[in-house]
């Protein structure tokens, strides 16, 4: 993969990877934060190891000041108060989310064994120790080890390798992660009216009216639209890092009016029909989008 990525931006391309910025923090070699583990709507499996992160992080904060045996009980309480599901593991409509803890970590088994992936052994006999008030700090300490370290230096490793086999120099590593982020896999799709009006290029005789409409439209798209239209324009859903300047959409006139518009990825140009209003224009590109899903040809169309 990192073979892959370094020669798209050897040649001016992104992988559309939806990468996040803490892997590439530990390309860096950077210490990856707990807030890096996965949690419940990241859409990452592990989510439980994230939520009793976030949960003991909290215990630990707040009875800093006890001694031990207090803190013990302290602990003990907390865990068997009700509502941790919904609180933290984001549970809803259901039983779950009035669960507390320990109910939780009962129900699914959960032992000291398990990191949340494949159930990875993470110390000597850990299966036989359930997760409760008194190992809850081992579980995340050690789920943390593996999923923000051991775990992941393989396939870190070979990334980074991947992309130095690629690259001559290793200046690429001066980036900060975000940066690398946005010059590996694009930048998010963000978009201001002015922006529009100055980089969309119309071409064949456009009328003034016509990308007016388009450029009302496109600026009251949600993010995911956005990264539709994108992806029907250019084959892919993200912007290079120099934004719409450096994408040089054009917008060409279609014939006959009022048909879906279409376009040619090959070289980024979306073709037009006339529309009697902006509401008709919306309604034809959104139904344009949804039927060319999965469809890469030279030429486009709903």
């Amino acid at each position: 993969m990192g073979r892959l990525m370094a020669k798209a931006l050897r040649d001016g391309f992104v992988v559309p990877l939806p990468l996040s910025c803490h892997f590439f923090s530990s390309v860096l070699g950077e210490d990856l934060p707990l807030t890096a583990l996965p949690r419940p709507g990241d859409g990452c499996v592990g989510e439980f190891v994230g939520a009793a992160a976030q949960f003991a992080d909290e215990l630990r904060r707040r009875f800093a000041g006890l001694d031990v045996q207090a803190r013990v009980v302290a602990y003990r309480e907390e865990t068997q108060k009700p509502g941790w599901g919904k609180q933290y593991m984001r549970s809803g409509g259901d039983t779950t989310q009035e669960w507390s803890f320990q109910q939780y970590v009962e129900a699914c088994g959960i032992t000291v064994c398990e990191s949340g992936v494949g159930g990875q052994e993470l110390c000597e006999g850990g299966s036989e120790r359930p997760v409760d008030a008194s190992t809850l700090d081992e579980f995340v300490e050690s789920a943390a080890w593996w999923h923000l370290r051991d775990g992941i230096m393989p396939q870190v490793s070979a990334f980074r390798r991947g992309v130095e086999d690629v690259c001559e120099t290793s200046a690429v590593w001066a980036f900060e992660p975000a940066e690398l982020s946005a010059l590996f896999c694009g930048g998010h799709v963000e978009w201001t009216r002015e922006e529009l009006q100055q980089h969309l290029r119309p071409r064949g005789g456009l009328e003034a009216r016509d990308l007016e409409m388009l450029i009302c439209v496109l600026d009251r798209m949600k993010p995911e639209r956005r990264e539709d239209f994108l992806e029907f324009v250019t084959a892919c859903p993200r912007l290079p890092p120099a934004g719409l300047a450096a994408l040089e959409l054009t917008v060409a006139p279609a014939q006959p009016p009022g048909s879906l518009p279409r376009s040619r990825t090959c070289t980024k140009e979306l073709r037009l029909p006339r529309y009697e209003s902006v509401d008709h224009l919306e309604k034809q590109l959104v139904t344009a989008m949804d039927s060319a899903v999965g469809l890469y040809d030279d030429d486009r169309m709903g």
